[in-house]
């Protein structure tokens, strides 16, 4: 009877989310304006872009001559057979998110699962652990998180890397190293920083393996496979388009921010202002801040490689070039996983007001400074340093919330006096 009930729930989420978005691509005005919207589209996810490079791809033009297409080739050829037909486009992008939901599902359960084997963590009182989220309610944030629809109707292709990134974690708590370096690969090939989420991945499929000899060998295979995949994909594009020039659009583009059209992120204004001869210094800077964590973290929290992809994820998003809201619907889909660590999170509210500030205000200040001409680009760039507070907030707090948790995993119930040492009461915990 339960489980017939949880399907039926299930059934009952996926359907609102299919008419939320169905309804709304009812009005193509709507669906043009999140298009052209820079918190929504970049110059390396915009569809518009993505439309052009389909036209000249289907005229023998070659697309990444103009400059103007930044998406991979193996994107437009996806499209190709469809892009004369919005509600074909429109079905897609439903279908990607649903199958986010729906593997974002499936990763809780066997989450939960993995988690019914282990010892209990007793809080204090002797009480076990509550389970943290179901799978469902998992889903449900990420498919009507605001941030995930606008993306969706939007038709912002960050929509499939993040599938890729997704499906990845998928595959690695089933166990398949193949399908999963396979999504890492194809993760990377469409937006390029996935590439550091290869070692949560590994950790993933080597979660339940003690001996050290064997784990350097499942990583090594992944690595080979993941090498494998990306070297297959790069070699279809190349038959596809018959060029090789994708790898500067596309890549160079990612790596060099060359394309300074105002978004969401830290980077712009900087090379908006600064003179040419410092450019190479700080782009390393703003490059070398979304790898340089991979490793540390990593190792770090090893223990928690769903935690470990959620950081990541959040890293990326703060510091790369173009960033979007459809990034933070990863990221914000990924945490809901680690849900156990909620009722240690202590900004929960001020992230969220922060998130809320800068989502209402960043289209009255872009007006204001595009269009009104009453401000100026630091009105817009001040709203998205307040997101990007509101990202680095939550990493310290969720990551806090991580620690503070294992801290408890490893000690008794009674009072050993270390709480005092770290810095950390009992009873606010608590409460």
């Amino acid at each position: 009877m339960a489980k017939g009930s949880s399907s039926n729930n299930a059934a009952a989420v996926f359907g609102t989310a299919v008419a939320i978005r169905l309804a709304l691509f009812q009005f193509p005005a709507l669906a043009s304006l999140l298009g052209e919207r820079v918190e929504i589209s970049t110059p390396v996810t915009s569809f518009k872009r993505l439309s052009e490079g389909v036209f000249l791809f289907t005229n023998g033009v070659p697309p990444y001559d103009g400059g103007v297409v930044h998406q991979a080739p193996l994107l437009l050829g996806l499209f190709y057979p469809i892009i004369s037909s919005p509600l074909l486009v429109n079905l897609l992008y439903i279908l990607s998110d649903l199958t986010i939901g729906y593997m974002l599902l499936q990763i809780t359960t066997i989450k939960d699962r993995d988690y019914a084997k282990e010892k209990k963590i007793t809080q204090y009182g002797g009480k076990e652990e509550e389970p943290g989220m179901s799978g469902l309610s998992v889903a449900t944030l990420y498919l009507f998180n605001p941030y995930t629809i606008a993306s969706c109707i939007g038709r912002s292709t960050i929509l499939y890397s993040n599938a890729a990134v997704v499906a990845a974690i998928w595959m690695g708590m089933k166990g398949n190293k193949t399908l999963s370096m396979f999504s890492v690969a194809a993760a990377t090939y469409l937006s390029l920083y996935p590439s550091m989420l290869i070692i949560p991945v590994i950790l993933i499929l080597t979660r339940k393996i003690n001996e050290n000899e064997l784990i350097k060998k499942v990583a090594i295979q992944c690595t080979g496979l993941f090498a494998g995949s990306l070297v297959a994909l790069f070699a279809l594009s190349f038959v596809l388009v018959n060029s090789w020039d994708f790898f500067g659009s596309v890549y160079g583009t990612i790596l060099t921010v060359s394309d300074l059209t105002p978004n969401l992120g830290l980077c712009w204004y900087f090379f908006i202002e600064m003179f040419d001869q410092f450019r190479p210094f700080f782009l390393v800077v703003f490059q070398i801040h979304v790898f340089i964590f991979a490793v540390p973290v990593s190792i770090k929290l090893r223990k928690y490689p769903l935690f470990v992809s959620f950081l990541l994820c959040a890293i990326t998003s703060t510091f790369k070039g173009y960033p979007s809201v459809g990034d933070a619907s990863l990221y914000l889909g990924l945490l809901p996983l680690s849900s156990e660590i909620f009722k240690y999170m202590r900004y929960s509210f001020l992230v969220t007001n922060l998130f809320l500030y800068s989502t209402l205000l960043a289209p009255i200040f872009w007006y204001l400074w595009v269009y009104v001409g009453s401000g100026n680009a630091n009105f817009f760039y001040a709203i998205g340093l307040v997101y990007g507070i509101g990202e680095i907030i939550l990493m310290i707090d969720s990551t806090f919330a991580l620690l503070r948790r294992d801290f408890e995993a490893q000690s008794p119930p009674e009072t050993t006096g270390q709480d005092a040492a770290l810095g950390w009461d009992r009873e606010v915990v608590q409460k």
